[in-house]
């Protein structure tokens, strides 16, 4: 499966994390209600029949950089496509989570962990998704997946309690899963680079977790299927551990569209 090969590659401007759900709302043909984002304009005349959006907890920009060697799947996918140093809006997982999948700012979603995003009037793309007609999957933590129970088609629930290496093989088999039901709209969390953060692994251990995790990227690709769109980008910076680094504000975000 090719990705499209688009002129101007690895695009170095800035744009932001509350970009995206606009990006993915243009390019699906369903409408976003006041986001704080906007579609970005180098996708804005894609029209694709499937959008799969997959966050890779603490991708920061100068960590993706640094491990390209390493990243063959992620890597085709921006050389062909494009790479986008993004700002992210939380230093957290869960209010960044909340912007990427509703384009406003953590002030104006106001969901700052699992419960508040429960009580949370704010409907994010997947819900959008479905209310217009199309199909939604989410594939993610317990918690979080659940916040989606009767809202949209399909929902991938992971224990939080799983070892990060066998969480991120259970996002990916229930990924492709997904997939076999033809949705629009796949949304995806990957936790491994964050865990090795937070168990204090040094940079052998960052580097299994990132391997393990763009073949996880690979796979999901493979199954994608023609005219989809593919979303990579991290929630936020590392911002623990070994590997912290305080001068990398970014996020690493990469768009491709398999033709």
């Amino acid at each position: 499966m090719a990705v499209k090969t688009i002129s101007n590659q690895n695009i170095m401007r800035t744009v932001s994390q509350i970009d995206i759900a606009p990006s993915i709302a243009k390019v699906l043909g369903f409408h976003l209600p006041h986001p704080d984002g906007r579609p970005i304009e180098e996708i804005g005349r894609w029209r694709c029949q499937r959008a799969i959006l997959i966050i890779v907890d603490s991708l920061g920009y100068e960590l993706y950089r640094s491990f390209l060697p390493h990243l063959r799947h992620m890597r085709e996918i921006a050389a062909s496509g494009f790479l986008f140093r993004a700002l992210h809006v939380a230093d957290h997982t869960s209010p960044a989570i909340a912007s990427i999948l509703s384009g406003l700012t953590p002030e104006h979603h106001g969901i700052y962990d699992t419960e508040s995003a429960k009580r949370s009037p704010i409907l994010s793309i997947p819900e959008m998704a479905s209310s217009a007609g199309l199909r939604s999957a989410v594939i993610m933590e317990k918690g979080g997946a659940e916040v989606y129970d009767g809202l949209i088609e399909y929902i991938g629930a992971v224990p939080r309690t799983l070892p990060p290496d066998e969480f991120d093989h259970h996002i990916c088999r229930l990924t492709l899963e997904a997939l076999s039901t033809d949705p629009n709209l796949v949304v995806s969390y990957f936790i491994g680079l964050d865990k090795a953060a937070h168990n204090g692994l040094h940079l052998d251990g960052f580097v299994r977790a990132a391997v393990s995790i763009d073949a996880q990227v690979g796979k999901i690709f493979n199954r994608a299927g023609p005219e989809t769109m593919m979303v990579i980008v991290g929630d936020h910076p590392v911002h623990a551990g070994h590997m912290k680094n305080d001068d990398d504000k970014n996020v690493a975000l990469i768009i491709g569209k398999i033709a």
